[in-house]
């Protein structure tokens, strides 16, 4: 097994905690993906190649080898932010309530 191999089956969780904490710390919107890849989230998709090149000198200053993304928005993330905050918690309120009042058929 060659150094780079052996190098990349070291990576571990805390590693990349560590690089989600310091792209967030960078003032980038991340999040973890469904496999625990740190993933930079851009407002615009025309963003895609700058944020690419700045996240890529955040994780080298980090001496971070692992694998990191970098997207831009989904339709999904354009409606949960322009929505109030408010509004949702109102939606969730009112869907528990109709949740607990509800007769469940024998």
């Amino acid at each position: 097994m060659n150094k780079n191999e052996k190098e990349l089956e070291q990576i571990s969780t805390t590693d990349k905690l560590k690089a989600f904490k310091a792209l967030k710390d960078a003032g980038l919107k991340v999040e973890m993906s469904g496999s625990g890849v740190p993933t930079v989230v851009c407002a615009a998709a025309a963003d895609i190649e700058k944020e690419l090149k700045n996240t890529r000198k955040i994780l080298k200053e980090l001496r971070y080898n692992g694998s990191f993304g970098v997207r831009g928005p989904r339709k999904t993330d354009q409606v949960l932010s322009e929505e109030p905050k408010e509004s949702i918690e109102a939606v969730m309120e009112a869907e528990t309530d109709t949740e607990e009042g509800a007769a469940i058929p024998a």
